[in-house]
């Protein structure tokens, strides 16, 4: 951390923007993901696994998302993240959906966790 009057390395600030930005974008699709599996919990028969199939390859497409933000930010919280979403993805293939909105709920905290620390940086430069 820098002393107040003390810039920040234009390195950490360019880091937090990009963090910011992931964190926003993945948080949101969690909180979809986590809409979707209720609603799919509901369904039945046909309707249920073809719903469910589709919600898997959404899944998957935003665990690309997570495992992006954690090449190019190297935040740990985008790994913890991505291994939620790992195992959330495996609890929707055995239809224990619960477990998958627990699982889903635990991935955005881990994701705030680096929206809490990109917001920190970004107020101490004085950027917010």
């Amino acid at each position: 951390m820098c002393t107040i009057g003390q810039p920040l390395p234009t390195q950490d600030v360019g880091k937090a923007i990009v963090c910011f930005q992931y964190v926003e974008r993945i948080k949101s699709e969690l909180i979809i993901a986590a809409k979707l599996v209720e609603y799919i919990a509901e369904l039945k028969g046909d309707e249920q696994a073809g719903a469910s199939k589709l919600f898997r390859w959404y899944l998957e497409s935003l665990l690309g998302e997570v495992s992006l933000a954690f090449s190019i930010v190297g935040r740990d919280d985008f790994k913890l993240a991505g291994e939620k979403l790992a195992s959330a993805i495996d609890k929707a293939k055995e239809g224990l959906f619960e477990e998958a909105i627990r699982l889903i709920s635990e991935a955005i905290s881990a994701v705030a966790s680096s929206g809490q620390w990109s917001m920190q940086i970004l107020k101490d430069g004085g950027f917010l």
